[in-house]
Protein backbone atom coordinates (compact mmCIF):
# COMPACT_ATOMS: atom_id res chain seq x y z
CA UNK A 1 0.00 0.00 0.00
CA UNK A 2 1.35 3.50 -0.47
CA UNK A 3 2.54 5.65 2.17
CA UNK A 4 -0.37 7.82 3.27
CA UNK A 5 0.05 11.81 4.22
CA UNK A 6 -0.11 11.31 8.17
CA UNK A 7 2.62 8.98 8.22
CA UNK A 8 4.79 9.19 10.84
CA UNK A 9 7.80 9.06 7.64
CA UNK A 10 6.63 12.16 6.84
CA UNK A 11 9.68 13.12 9.43
CA UNK A 12 12.63 11.63 7.65
CA UNK A 13 15.31 10.09 9.96
CA UNK A 14 18.22 12.10 8.45
CA UNK A 15 21.41 10.22 8.36
CA UNK A 16 23.69 12.19 6.73
CA UNK A 17 24.13 15.39 5.22
CA UNK A 18 25.16 17.11 1.88
CA UNK A 19 27.38 20.06 1.92
CA UNK A 20 28.46 21.98 -1.22
CA UNK A 21 31.52 24.24 -0.58
CA UNK A 22 31.20 25.94 -4.10
CA UNK A 23 28.18 27.03 -3.11
CA UNK A 24 27.89 27.56 0.24
CA UNK A 25 25.23 25.51 1.54
CA UNK A 26 24.20 22.14 3.62
CA UNK A 27 20.85 20.39 3.07
CA UNK A 28 20.24 16.76 5.91
CA UNK A 29 19.83 13.45 3.40
CA UNK A 30 17.41 11.26 4.71
CA UNK A 31 18.40 7.45 5.35
CA UNK A 32 17.87 5.55 1.97
CA UNK A 33 17.33 8.94 0.27
CA UNK A 34 19.57 8.59 -3.38
CA UNK A 35 22.18 11.56 -4.07
CA UNK A 36 22.61 12.59 -7.56
CA UNK A 37 24.76 15.17 -9.02
CA UNK A 38 22.74 15.56 -12.59
CA UNK A 39 18.83 16.13 -13.29
CA UNK A 40 18.42 12.68 -14.91
CA UNK A 41 16.31 13.45 -17.82
CA UNK A 42 12.62 11.84 -18.09
CA UNK A 43 9.57 12.42 -19.75
CA UNK A 44 8.50 16.08 -18.46
CA UNK A 45 10.82 16.09 -15.51
CA UNK A 46 13.67 17.07 -17.87
CA UNK A 47 17.47 17.44 -17.27
CA UNK A 48 17.21 21.44 -16.86
CA UNK A 49 18.50 23.20 -13.91
CA UNK A 50 15.26 23.99 -13.05
CA UNK A 51 11.92 23.23 -13.57
CA UNK A 52 10.42 24.87 -16.74
CA UNK A 53 13.83 26.85 -17.90
CA UNK A 54 13.78 27.55 -21.08
CA UNK A 55 15.83 26.28 -23.98
CA UNK A 56 18.38 28.87 -23.61
CA UNK A 57 18.34 29.30 -19.82
CA UNK A 58 21.86 29.26 -18.11
CA UNK A 59 22.37 27.14 -14.79
CA UNK A 60 23.86 23.69 -14.08
CA UNK A 61 22.08 21.53 -11.38
CA UNK A 62 24.05 20.34 -8.12
CA UNK A 63 21.95 17.98 -6.26
CA UNK A 64 18.85 15.35 -6.62
CA UNK A 65 17.50 13.77 -3.78
CA UNK A 66 15.34 10.98 -4.73
CA UNK A 67 12.73 10.31 -1.88
CA UNK A 68 12.98 6.63 -0.55
CA UNK A 69 10.53 4.06 -2.49
CA UNK A 70 10.38 6.27 -6.09
CA UNK A 71 9.83 3.94 -8.90
CA UNK A 72 8.80 4.54 -12.60
CA UNK A 73 5.34 5.03 -11.55
CA UNK A 74 5.71 7.56 -9.19
CA UNK A 75 9.41 9.47 -8.77
CA UNK A 76 9.61 12.14 -6.05
CA UNK A 77 12.85 14.13 -5.66
CA UNK A 78 14.31 17.53 -4.49
CA UNK A 79 16.71 19.14 -7.15
CA UNK A 80 18.96 22.14 -6.12
CA UNK A 81 20.11 24.09 -9.25
CA UNK A 82 22.07 27.48 -9.49
CA UNK A 83 23.30 30.47 -11.81
CA UNK A 84 25.38 33.46 -11.77
CA UNK A 85 24.05 34.02 -15.22
CA UNK A 86 23.27 37.88 -15.34
CA UNK A 87 19.89 37.04 -16.74
CA UNK A 88 19.03 34.39 -14.93
CA UNK A 89 19.50 36.11 -11.74
CA UNK A 90 17.80 38.82 -12.74
CA UNK A 91 14.58 36.84 -13.06
CA UNK A 92 15.20 34.93 -10.55
CA UNK A 93 12.22 35.01 -8.98
CA UNK A 94 9.61 35.21 -11.48
CA UNK A 95 8.28 32.12 -12.00
CA UNK A 96 7.15 30.60 -15.52
CA UNK A 97 4.28 30.82 -17.32
CA UNK A 98 3.36 27.40 -16.05
CA UNK A 99 2.37 28.74 -12.39
CA UNK A 100 -0.72 27.74 -10.75
CA UNK A 101 -2.76 31.03 -10.04
CA UNK A 102 -3.08 32.56 -6.82
CA UNK A 103 -0.01 29.86 -6.05
CA UNK A 104 2.95 32.61 -5.23
CA UNK A 105 3.51 33.27 -2.15
CA UNK A 106 7.03 34.28 -0.02
CA UNK A 107 8.49 32.34 2.61
CA UNK A 108 11.29 32.81 5.15
CA UNK A 109 13.74 29.69 5.89
CA UNK A 110 16.50 29.88 8.50
CA UNK A 111 16.48 34.07 7.48
CA UNK A 112 16.17 33.70 4.25
CA UNK A 113 13.70 34.58 2.02
CA UNK A 114 11.95 32.53 -0.78
CA UNK A 115 9.71 32.88 -3.71
CA UNK A 116 7.36 30.59 -3.78
CA UNK A 117 4.89 29.11 -6.21
CA UNK A 118 3.65 25.83 -7.97
CA UNK A 119 3.55 24.34 -11.09
CA UNK A 120 2.39 21.31 -13.21
CA UNK A 121 2.66 19.56 -16.76
CA UNK A 122 0.71 17.05 -18.24
CA UNK A 123 1.03 15.25 -21.59
CA UNK A 124 0.60 11.19 -22.88
CA UNK A 125 -0.43 10.15 -19.57
CA UNK A 126 2.57 11.56 -17.65
CA UNK A 127 2.41 14.23 -15.12
CA UNK A 128 4.32 16.88 -13.19
CA UNK A 129 3.62 18.76 -9.70
CA UNK A 130 6.43 20.99 -8.78
CA UNK A 131 6.65 22.82 -5.56
CA UNK A 132 9.44 25.82 -6.79
CA UNK A 133 11.29 27.70 -4.44
CA UNK A 134 13.36 30.53 -5.32
CA UNK A 135 16.00 33.39 -3.86
CA UNK A 136 18.97 35.87 -4.83
CA UNK A 137 22.24 34.68 -2.84
CA UNK A 138 25.41 35.47 -2.98
CA UNK A 139 24.95 36.94 -6.10
CA UNK A 140 23.47 33.92 -7.57
CA UNK A 141 20.03 32.25 -8.54
CA UNK A 142 19.20 29.00 -6.49
CA UNK A 143 16.13 27.06 -7.65
CA UNK A 144 14.86 24.70 -5.17
CA UNK A 145 12.02 22.45 -6.87
CA UNK A 146 10.24 19.75 -5.35
CA UNK A 147 9.18 17.77 -7.85
CA UNK A 148 6.35 14.16 -8.08
CA UNK A 149 6.02 12.94 -11.65
CA UNK A 150 5.56 9.77 -13.16
CA UNK A 151 2.68 7.46 -14.85
CA UNK A 152 -1.12 7.09 -14.78
CA UNK A 153 -1.44 3.57 -12.99
CA UNK A 154 -4.62 3.06 -14.63
CA UNK A 155 -2.46 2.77 -18.15
CA UNK A 156 -1.12 -0.72 -16.97
CA UNK A 157 -2.63 -3.74 -17.24
CA UNK A 158 -3.07 -4.55 -14.19
CA UNK A 159 -3.51 -0.90 -13.01
CA UNK A 160 -0.37 -0.28 -10.72
CA UNK A 161 0.12 0.91 -7.33
CA UNK A 162 2.23 4.48 -6.71
CA UNK A 163 4.38 3.73 -3.85
CA UNK A 164 2.86 6.70 -2.25
CA UNK A 165 0.74 9.76 -2.63
CA UNK A 166 1.92 13.15 -4.04
CA UNK A 167 0.41 14.96 -0.86
CA UNK A 168 2.53 12.74 1.12
CA UNK A 169 5.51 13.32 -1.05
CA UNK A 170 5.67 16.61 -0.34
CA UNK A 171 4.65 16.78 3.04
CA UNK A 172 8.31 14.88 3.09
CA UNK A 173 10.08 17.15 1.00
CA UNK A 174 8.94 19.92 2.94
CA UNK A 175 10.75 18.54 5.94
CA UNK A 176 13.63 18.02 4.19
CA UNK A 177 13.50 21.11 2.36
CA UNK A 178 13.45 23.12 6.07
CA UNK A 179 17.10 21.75 6.88
CA UNK A 180 18.38 23.95 3.99
CA UNK A 181 21.47 26.29 5.00
CA UNK A 182 23.61 28.88 3.66
CA UNK A 183 26.40 29.15 5.49
CA UNK A 184 29.51 31.45 5.20
CA UNK A 185 33.03 29.40 4.23
CA UNK A 186 34.39 29.53 8.28
CA UNK A 187 30.88 27.70 8.70
CA UNK A 188 31.48 24.90 6.47
CA UNK A 189 31.92 21.96 8.33
CA UNK A 190 35.06 19.13 7.46
CA UNK A 191 33.91 16.20 5.53
CA UNK A 192 33.45 13.24 7.91
CA UNK A 193 31.65 9.94 7.41
CA UNK A 194 28.35 11.91 8.49
CA UNK A 195 28.70 14.62 5.73
CA UNK A 196 29.17 14.36 2.11
CA UNK A 197 31.16 17.37 0.82
CA UNK A 198 30.70 18.77 -3.07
Amino acid sequence: MPATATSQAVKPDHEKAFVSAAWGFRIDVPRGWKIRRDFQSSYLANGAWESFAPPDSHGQPVLALSMLGSNNITDAEIRIGVSRDAKEVHDCTTPPAAVRPGSIATRKIHGVTFTTFEAADAAMSHHLDVHAYRTVHDSACYAIDLLVFGVNPAVYDPPATPPFSGTYAFAAMREVFQSLEFMDAADQPAASASTVAR
